[in-house]
């Protein structure tokens, strides 16, 4: 199937209205419910372009309605403080009065303190992502999918390291945009934030199916990520996956990202719910 990459960057371009509201195209998905990932990049996008000459620090969303891809979501932004080091923003996505989402995020300058030392954990040892085999975007892919279905899943390539389906389910991907990134994004952290974001909450629902031993009805309740350091979109990326609890009908799921020379890039939680069978 064709890469939706550049239906994903052309998405991206938020249409403002005015200083703290912005409308944004959605993609197409099966039975026209908006794709988690890809409306939470938008959320974070937003919340940047009011925040010029900062870089996302850390962003924690809320997913509450599923809404309507067929049709654009508005973005209303709050400013909740705008400091030296730090600017903080809650952004609401809406269609007519439905709230679909809220999100807060926070910005920083990119400045080292003096004297500051980091540190941070190790990548695993792992294959080379040349010598794995190609593997489908996402587990929703099959040969009966709809073409244009899932244009929202077609925008990156992945290899898969390993998959182990016992608690806590760990898994680890190498993946990468599946095309040139334009110069324009790679040199936008907000925008390099915003994809590490979205390709986040995609494959991390994996590991909590395959924990829980099924497939079925789910949905995404929250998500959160923090960002340690820049992606390097030219490149593979590797991201260690796994989903160290469960309990009744909430999975938890946990992500650390590395740029392929091993630098930490983020840290992700994300929250699965998995309603019981109706009557």
């Amino acid at each position: 199937m064709p890469s939706s990459l550049g239906d994903v960057l052309a998405s991206m371009a938020l249409t403002r209205l005015d200083a703290r509201a912005f409308l944004g195209e959605q993609l197409p998905a099966p039975a026209h419910h908006i794709l988690g990932g890809h409306i939470s990049a938008q959320a974070l996008l937003a919340a940047g372009l009011t925040a010029p000459g900062r870089a996302p620090h850390s962003v924690h969303t809320y997913f509450l309605r599923p809404g309507d891809a067929r049709r654009p979501v508005r973005f209303d932004v709050v400013d909740l403080q705008e400091g030296r080091t730090f600017s903080a923003r809650r952004v609401t996505a809406r269609q007519d009065e439905q709230i679909l989402l809220e999100a807060m995020s926070s910005f920083t300058l990119a400045a080292p303190a003096p004297g500051a030392s980091g540190y941070q954990p190790s990548a695993p040892e792992v294959p080379e992502p040349e010598s794995l085999p190609l593997v489908a975007p996402h587990m929703a892919e099959s040969d009966d999918v709809t073409p244009g279905q899932w244009s929202s899943l077609r925008w990156f390539e992945r290899r898969i390291v390993d998959a182990d389906r016992s608690p806590p389910a760990r898994s680890r991907i190498w993946w990468r945009p599946d095309g040139p990134v334009p110069d324009e994004v790679a040199g936008d952290t907000t925008m390099t934030a915003a994809l590490v974001a979205y390709l986040s909450a995609v494959t991390l629902t994996e590991p909590a199916y395959a924990a829980r031993g099924k497939v079925g009805a789910s949905a995404q309740r929250d998500h959160s990520v923090w960002f340690h350091g820049p992606a390097d979109l030219s490149d593979w990326l590797l991201y260690d996956q796994s989903s160290p609890s469960s309990t009744d009908t909430l999975a938890l799921a946990s992500g650390t990202m590395f740029n392929r020379d091993g630098r930490l890039v983020c840290t992700v939680r994300q929250e699965m719910y998995f309603p019981p069978p109706r009557a």
